[in-house]
């Protein structure tokens, strides 16, 4: 009866070694198939501006100037902007602050920001490409925006300052 205990208890360690072991393995490759590659990460760090159009589902259509000051650190990003726009004769200054950010596959960036909510109800994201020679962001932004009165989205380019 006791080797038999063994046998199960040998058993049953020797699965759980072999999941744990296949966890960890798994896990791995997803981690290292998400890593940057090699240095691209940095070409986001600096100023980029730019400009956007941003439609509301209604037809409205508002147009951004666009300051980002973005700080990379491996597949992090970070930092803070401004958005100029006029509306009905009045300009708009909205600063907004990078809430979230990551860079994927040493191309592609996705942002999430909010504006500073004392000016007008602004927050979205961003999803873009970074060009070869890491000057050039062209991207999509969805979010929403008091200007508009209703989610909207948009295109955007940047070029790097």
């Amino acid at each position: 009866m006791d080797n038999m205990v063994l046998v199960v208890l040998a058993s049953f360690s020797s699965a759980a070694a072999t999941y744990l072991f296949m966890q960890i393995k798994n896990g791995a490759e997803k981690i290292a198939a998400y890593q940057p590659m090699d240095g691209r990460q940095r070409l986001l760090t600096g100023t980029w501006t730019g400009e956007s159009k941003k439609a509301g589902k209604n037809g409205d259509q508002i147009d951004y100037k666009i300051s980002l000051n973005l700080e990379a650190s491996m597949r992090q990003l970070g930092g803070y902007g401004k958005l100029e726009a006029e509306q009905n004769g009045d300009r708009y200054v909205i600063d907004v602050e990078v809430l979230t950010g990551g860079f994927h596959h040493g191309q592609f960036m996705i942002i999430e920001y909010r504006g500073d909510e004392s000016q007008k109800s602004h927050f979205g994201s961003i999803i873009g490409a970074l060009d070869e020679s890491g000057t050039s962001i062209d991207a999509t932004m969805t979010g929403f925006t008091e200007l508009l009165g209703a989610p909207g989205t948009g295109e955007l380019n940047l070029r790097k300052v």
